[in-house]
């Protein structure tokens, strides 16, 4: 879900720079959560954080950031395999580590 939204933000992004307009996260945001995320039903699947899409939308902003302040190249589709990640909040709350299990916030016990 976070690669999805990801690429999705930076295909948008760039498409709306191409036609002249000055996007940021914060339009992207917005649009995906009100438009895009309503079309897609395997968005609305039980286990799926809302979380995880509002940090890919930030990770996003992060990287154009650093690359119109000089300190990054222009920001690169994610691909499946390649340094997968996430971010999870758990707002606040400590989440239990078990031997080689973590448990998730909305998704269970997953093993790492």
């Amino acid at each position: 879900m976070a690669r999805f939204t990801y690429n999705w933000g930076l295909a948008t992004w760039k498409e709306l720079y191409d036609d002249g307009l000055k996007p940021n996260k914060y339009i992207l945001k917005k649009f995906f959560n009100n438009h895009v995320k309503t079309d897609l039903t395997w968005i609305k699947e039980k286990g799926i954080c809302q979380k995880i899409t509002q940090y890919a939308f930030d990770n996003l902003g992060s990287a154009f950031d650093r690359f119109f302040k000089g300190l990054g190249k222009y920001p690169n589709f994610k691909k499946k395999g390649h340094h997968d990640s996430f971010t999870i909040d758990a707002s606040g709350k400590s989440i239990p580590i078990g031997g080689k299990s973590i448990k998730l916030p909305t998704i269970g016990w997953v093993r790492t």
